[in-house]
C-alpha cells in the first residue's frame, strides 16, 4: 500500500472514530423492548391489584418506604390521582382482553362515580378519562358514558366566562381565578363529552381556556409559568410557580402537561393555534434535555433530582404529536425523541425491575423542596401517574408499530386519498381490525372533488355498528343482507364492488377462518351525498374515540385489474406474499409512485420462510433514499451505478432480474417519459440477510410516515435463460449526498447521511485539525470510498 493510500485509510478511520465518539448513541428501543416493559408492568400491576391490603376504594399514589403504596380514598375530592390506577388496569385489559383485567379495572373504576358531582376541582379530567373513559372505549357500556357526561357538567361549572378559563381550585385563598398548566390535560373531559352527548358549549369553554393558556402562560421562548392568576374582573394579577423552582423557571412536569394538553387539544379541534403552541412548548423542552432524555425536576433549578413522570408524559404526547406535524423532519425528530425517552425509562436506570418498589418507574418527583413546601413531597419515588403515562406511551408505540390506517374522531385526519381515475367498475379490498367491541365506526368513500366534512358526504359506507355487527349504507339507512358480528382484535377481509356508472355497490365480509359473506347486494349510493363519479378518497371515521379500527392492505383496482399497495411504517403491514416457487432466475416488475420527496422508502424481498421484522431480513432492497434518488442494496451498503432522481406523484417503472442461485440481482428504472436506466448490475444479496432461495415476500416499507409511496402492478415471472451475459463495465458509482438545506434524520434511523453532521462542534474542530495535519503532508485525494464495490462516496449502510 502506497503512502497516499495509507494516508487516505488513516484519514477515513480517524473521521469515523471521531464521529463515533461525538455522535449520540443509536436508539435501542424497539418492539421487543416495549414488550418486555409491558410484561413487567403487567407483573407489577397484578401484584397491586391482588394485594388484599389495598381495597377497591383506595388508590395508589406513590410508594412510601420502597415496598408499599401510599393510598388515596375514592372520596378525596381534592386529590387528583384516583383515575390512573384503574386506567392502568384498563390498558392491561386492552392488550389481550383477559377477563381478569376487565374485572379488576371495573372494580376500581365504579367507586369513583362518587366524584362525578365534585365541583371543587379542575382535576375531574384526570379522575375520569383514564378510568371511565377507557372503560367506555373498551366495553361500550352506557353506564360509563353517563358518568363521564355528569362529570363534564360538574367541571364546566368551574368555567369563568369573564376570564375565559377553568378556575383550577378553591383551596388557596391567595388566588382569585387561578389558571394552571395541569388543566390543559383535564380539558379532554370537556372536549370528549361535548361530542358524545354533552353540551356542545363545553368544547368552546375548553378551547377558550387553551387559547388563554397559550397567550398568558407560555413564554416567548416556549417555557411556561405554572400558575397565572386573574382578578374576578379578568385583569392579570400574577405569573408564578407553585411546584417549580422559581417564578422565572420552568417546572418540568408543568411543561409536560402543556405539551400533552396542546397536542390533545389539536386532536379534538384541528385548530392550527393548538398545533403551533404544542410545537413551541415541545421545542423548548427538547432543546434543554440531558443526554438520557429524562429532565431534572425544573429546567432552571440548581438542585438535581430527576422526574421520570415528566419524561413519561412527554414520550406519550410526542408519539401523537409526531403524527400531526406535516414536516417529515420535524415529525421524525419528535418520534425519535419519544423513543429515546422510552429507551431510558425502559432501562435499569429507571425501570423498577429488580427493586423493592411496587411501581413501574423509579425516580419520579412530585413536589421538590421549595420555600412553598420546604419538606417536599414524593421525591425520588414511583408515581402512579408516571406509570400510567409510561404504559400509555408503550401502548401508543405498539399501535403505531403495527402500521396501517387508524380511524379518527375528526374528518380531516380520517381521510386518505386514493388517486385519480378510479372510475367505472372498481374492486376495493382491505383488512379491518376492530380494536374495541360495540364501536360505531365508518369506512366511507367519496368523489375526488368532494370536501368530506360529514357522514352525508360519503356516497358509500361500511359500518361496524354499536350493536356489534357489520352493516352498509343504502340510499337512506344502514342495513345488511346477512348478519356478520365482529369481535375486538379479530381481522376481517372486506371486498367491495362498486359501479360508479350505475351508482350501486356490493359488499362481502370474510370473518377469520370462515367463508366470504355477502352483506350488501347492489345497494344504491347514499341519496343525500354529493355526485360521486370516482372512488377518490376513503374516510376512516370513529364514533367515540380515536383508533377504534385499523385498516391494512387497502387497494382499489379496475375489475380484473392490477393490485396496488401503499407503503406502511410497520413490518407486518408492509409485507405481501408472492407465492411459492419463485426460484432460479426471476424477473420482477412494478410501477412505484413516491407521494412526497424526499422520503426513505424501501421495496425489499425475502425468502418465503423468512419472518420479516427488520431491513436485515431483506436480501434485496430498492430504495427511494432521503437524498431524492433511487439506490440499491449491494452487500453491506447502498449504491447506484447511475443517478436517477425521483419526484413526488410521478410514476417510475422498475424492473429487477434476480439470480437466486448466484445470489445477485440487477435493477433498471424507467423515469416518466424517459428510457430504462441500469442502476444496479449483479449486485450481491445483503450480507447479513437470512438464506434466500426464492422470492417469497415483498416488503413495501415507509421510513418516516405512512403511505410514503405506492407500488402498482407488481408481478414476478420466470425467465428462460440461466446465465447472465458478460457485464458492461459500469461507470463509477454516483455520490449521493443530502441536498443542500436538507434536514438530517436523527441517529437511530435506518438511513443516516454521511459525515459527522450531528457531532458537537468540539469534535468537528478536532477532526478538522487532525485532517489538516494529514493533508498538509500529502497531495489531495478524492475522499473515502465505501469498502463495498460500487457504493457511493460519503454514504453509510442502511440497517
Amino acid at each position: 500500500m502506497g503512502l497516499q493510500a495509507r494516508g487516505r485509510v488513516v484519514t477515513c478511520l480517524l473521521v469515523g472514530l471521531l464521529c463515533a465518539l461525538a455522535a449520540p448513541p443509536a436508539l435501542a428501543f424497539d418492539d421487543a423492548t416495549a414488550d418486555r416493559a409491558l410484561a413487567f408492568s403487567r407483573q407489577q400491576l397484578n401484584l397491586t391489584a391482588t394485594n388484599p391490603a389495598i381495597p377497591t376504594n383506595r388508590y395508589p399514589k406513590a410508594n412510601t418506604d420502597g415496598t408499599s403504596w401510599r393510598l388515596i380514598s375514592n372520596t378525596d375530592r381534592i386529590d387528583w390521582i384516583q383515575g390512573f390506577f384503574p386506567g392502568l388496569l384498563w390498558y392491561m385489559y386492552d392488550q389481550g382482553r383477559d377477563p381478569f383485567w376487565k374485572a379488576k379495572a371495573d372494580a376500581w373504576t365504579r367507586p369513583l362515580e362518587v366524584q362525578k358531582t365534585n365541583t371543587e376541582t379542575h382535576d375531574l379530567g384526570f379522575k375520569f378519562m383514564p378510568s371511565h373513559g377507557h372503560a367506555y372505549r373498551l366495553t361500550g357500556d352506557p353506564y360509563y358514558r353517563d358518568v363521564l357526561i355528569t362529570a363534564a357538567r360538574s367541571l364546566a361549572t368551574r368555567y369563568n366566562s369573564t376570564v375565559g378559563v377553568i378556575d383550577c381550585c378553591d383551596w388557596n385563598s391567595a388566588w382569585q381565578v387561578p389558571l394552571v398548566t395541569d388543566t390543559m390535560a383535564d380539558l379532554e373531559l370537556l372536549f370528549w363529552a361535548a361530542r358524545n352527548g354533552g353540551d356542545p358549549a363545553w368544547r368552546d369553554m375548553a378551547l377558550r381556556h387553551a387559547l388563554k393558556t397559550s397567550t398568558d402562560m407560555v413564554r416567548a421562548d416556549g417555557g411556561t409559568w405554572h400558575v397565572v392568576d386573574y382578578s374576578t374582573s379578568g385583569t392579570l394579577r400574577s405569573k408564578r410557580t407553585f411546584q417549580g423552582y422559581s417564578d422565572s423557571s420552568t417546572w418540568a412536569r408543568g411543561q409536560a402537561w402543556a405539551i400533552y394538553g396542546f397536542t390533545m387539544a389539536y386532536r379534538y379541534t384541528q385548530d392550527s393555534r393548538m398545533l403551533a403552541t404544542a410545537q413551541k412548548v415541545t421545542n423548548y423542552y427538547l432543546d434543554r434535555l440531558p443526554s438520557d432524555f429524562v429532565p431534572n425536576w425544573d429546567f432552571n433549578a440548581p438542585s438535581f433530582q430527576k422526574d421520570s413522570s415528566a419524561a413519561a408524559i412527554v414520550a406519550s404526547a410526542l408519539l401523537e404529536l409526531s403524527t400531526f406535524v406535516t414536516d417529515p423532519a420535524v415529525a421524525q425528530r419528535y418520534r425519535n425523541a419519544a423513543l429515546a425517552m422510552l429507551d431510558s425509562l425502559s432501562s435499569p436506570a429507571y425501570l423498577a425491575q429488580g427493586s423493592t418498589s411496587p411501581g413501574i418507574l423509579l425516580h419520579g418527583t412530585a413536589f421538590y423542596r421549595t420555600p412553598i413546601k420546604p419538606t417536599g413531597e414524593d421525591i425520588d419515588r414511583s408515581l402512579i401517574y408516571g406509570d400510567y403515562y409510561f404504559v400509555e406511551a408503550l401502548v401508543r408505540y405498539k399501535l403505531q408499530s403495527a402500521g396501517g390506517w387508524y380511524s379518527t374522531l375528526d374528518f380531516p385526519r380520517s381521510l386518505h386519498p386514493l388517486g385519480t381515475g378510479n372510475t367505472g367498475v372498481r374492486i376495493i379490498e382491505f383488512d379491518v381490525t376492530p380494536l374495541s367491541k360495540f364501536i360505531d365506526t365508518i369506512i366511507g368513500y367519496a368523489d375526488t372533488s368532494t370536501s368530506v366534512t360529514g357522514l352525508s358526504r360519503l356516497a358509500m359506507a361500511v359500518r361496524l355498528n354499536a350493536r356489534g355487527f357489520f352493516d352498509v349504507r343504502g340510499s337512506t339507512v344502514y342495513s345488511a343482507t346477512a348478519s356478520v358480528p365482529y369481535e375486538a382484535l379479530s381481522t376481517y377481509h372486506v371486498r367491495i364492488r362498486t359501479d360508479l356508472n350505475a351508482k350501486t355497490y356490493s359488499v362481502w365480509v370474510t370473518p377469520p377462518g370462515s367463508g366470504e359473506v355477502l352483506i350488501a347486494d347492489r345497494f344504491p349510493f347514499r341519496s343525500d351525498a354529493p355526485a360521486t363519479d370516482d372512488v377518490g378518497k376513503v374516510s376512516l371515521k370513529s364514533g367515540h374515540f380515536d383508533n377504534e379500527i385499523r385498516v391494512r392492505n387497502h387497494t382499489v383496482r379496475a375489475e380484473g385489474g392490477v393490485v396496488e399497495w401503499n407503503s406502511t411504517l410497520s413490518w407486518p403491514g408492509s409485507v405481501h406474499d408472492l407465492g411459492p416457487g419463485n426460484t432460479g432466475i426471476r424477473t420482477t416488475e412494478f410501477d412505484v409512485i413516491p407521494l412526497a420527496r424526499p422520503i426513505d422508502g424501501v421495496i425489499g424481498y425475502a425468502d418465503s420462510s423468512t419472518a420479516v421484522t427488520a431491513y436485515s431480513s431483506l436480501a434485496m432492497s430498492i430504495r427511494l433514499n432521503p437524498s431524492g434518488f433511487f439506490d440499491v442494496r449491494q452487500g453491506g451498503a447502498y449504491a447506484a451505478l447511475t443517478s436517477v432522481p425521483y419526484s413526488a406523484n410521478a410514476s417510475y417503472h422498475v424492473r429487477m432480474r434476480t439470480d437466486l442461485n448466484a445470489k445477485t440481482y440487477s435493477v433498471w428504472v424507467t423515469p416518466p417519459g424517459g428510457s430504462e436506466v441500469l442502476i444496479a448490475d449483479r449486485f450481491a444479496f445483503r450480507t447479513d440477510a437470512p438464506p434466500t432461495d426464492d422470492l417469497g415476500k415483498v416488503a413495501v416499507k415507509s421510513g418516516v410516515t405512512e403511505s410514503e409511496f405506492r407500488v402498482r402492478g407488481h408481478l414476478v415471472r420466470s425467465e428462460g435463460i440461466t446465465t447472465l451475459p458478460e457485464p458492461v463495465t459500469p461507470e463509477p458509482p454516483v455520490e449521493q449526498s443530502p441536498e443542500e438545506g436538507e434536514t438530517e434524520r436523527l441517529v437511530g434511523d435506518e438511513s443516516l447521511a454521511g459525515g459527522c453532521a450531528a457531532a458537537p462542534g468540539t469534535a468537528l474542530a478536532a477532526a478538522g485539525w487532525l485532517l489538516w495535519l494529514l493533508r498538509s503532508r500529502r497531495p489531495r485525494t478524492t475522499g473515502c470510498r465505501s469498502s463495498s464495490p460500487g457504493a457511493p462516496i460519503g454514504r453509510t449502510a442502511r440497517g
